[in-house]
């Protein structure tokens, strides 16, 4: 009987630790991605303060080297793609970026508009982790009527 008693207390007191557990783990996401949806919201807000600055998603990275990377850039206000030179940097496919440049010739690509961004001038990046984060936070306060 004490026997009994003992392995239901024991199997109680492990389904209550995991409860606790699974709670602090889910109230942690929830507070990692509230805070990925305010960086999010900083990276627009410091968009609108620079000049010459915007955003652009990396739709595609074809070659890196150690002198930097060539990419395929997507303008998030137009949705337009370009071909991009990133100087010293290696950003990966779907990284949103913050980033000034100049448009110029691409000798090997023989085009006259690849975007050329030098070290230094992307001034905000958020991962695709971190994006799916923001997102993630924007479905939770949708979901409950709360708009951001």
């Amino acid at each position: 009987m004490f026997l009994y008693l003992l392995m239901v207390c024991a199997i109680a007191g492990v389904l209550a630790l995991a409860t606790v557990v699974l709670r602090r783990l889910k109230n942690r996401r929830v507070r990692q991605d509230a805070l990925w949806s305010g960086y999010e919201q900083h990276m627009n807000e410091l968009r609108d303060a620079s000049p010459g600055a915007e955003l652009a998603s990396v739709a595609q990275v074809y070659q890196r080297a150690g002198s930097g990377t060539k990419a395929v850039i997507a303008w998030q206000r137009t949705g337009i793609e370009q071909d991009c030179w990133f100087e010293a940097m290696n950003p990966d496919p779907g990284d949103l970026l913050l980033l000034r440049g100049s448009p110029g010739w691409g000798p090997d690509s023989s085009s006259p508009n690849v975007f050329y961004v030098a070290a230094g001038q992307v001034l905000s990046s958020m991962t695709v982790e971190a994006q799916a984060a923001a997102a993630r936070h924007r479905h939770r306060l949708a979901a409950t009527g709360i708009t951001p």
